[in-house]
């Protein structure tokens, strides 16, 4: 199985879910950037995860990336070094393999977040949505300086039960 997990990640918490995830996967599943992810490194997919970090009830957006500078831990800048993930979905050339959508975000409700706005775009490029979009803890909310936006205890571990969880479903959908 041919499985690829792309990720946009601006302090380093949705990067090592991503991570997780393919891990849960197996060993042969990609970790990509936005950056990294190009059509062909897609191409063929049995399985697309993405994710994103929460942004405004949202995926990141440019001015959202901007407002994040100076408040990650220590008043760190983001990693700006991908682009944002709704930049990459709206390049998404057509596929029909499985997807999964998966957000990290502070312990709030939120109605919709990132991780629904990405399976809805993975599903317009013809992949079948595998799950449910997951969602991953970070400490902190963003609009306090200096926040802690590492991943809550736990969710890295939850993350890669995830991961197997997908593989199972993506299993099962090449069986029958």
């Amino acid at each position: 199985m041919k499985a690829v997990v792309v990720y946009e990640s601006l302090f380093g918490s949705t990067a090592a879910v991503a991570r997780a995830i393919a891990g849960g996967i197996g060993a042969d599943a990609r970790v990509l950037t936005t950056a990294e992810a190009s059509s062909e490194e897609i191409a063929g997919a049995d399985l697309l995860v993405a994710g994103a970090p929460v942004h405004t009830l949202s995926l990141p957006s440019a001015e959202t990336r901007k407002q994040a500078m100076g408040k990650g831990p220590g008043g760190r800048d983001p990693d700006l070094s991908h682009p944002p993930m709704r930049q990459w979905l709206a390049r998404l050339t057509r596929g029909e393999g499985l997807s999964a959508a998966f957000e990290t975000r502070v312990n709030a409700w939120y109605g919709r977040g990132a991780a629904s706005r990405i399976a809805r775009r993975l599903k317009r490029a013809g992949y079948r949505p595998a799950v449910k979009p997951a969602h991953f803890l970070v400490g902190g909310p963003r609009w306090i300086p200096d926040s802690d936006h590492r991943l809550l205890e736990g969710e890295t571990e939850r993350a890669r039960r995830w991961g197997e969880e997908l593989r199972r479903a993506a299993g099962e959908e090449t069986r029958t």
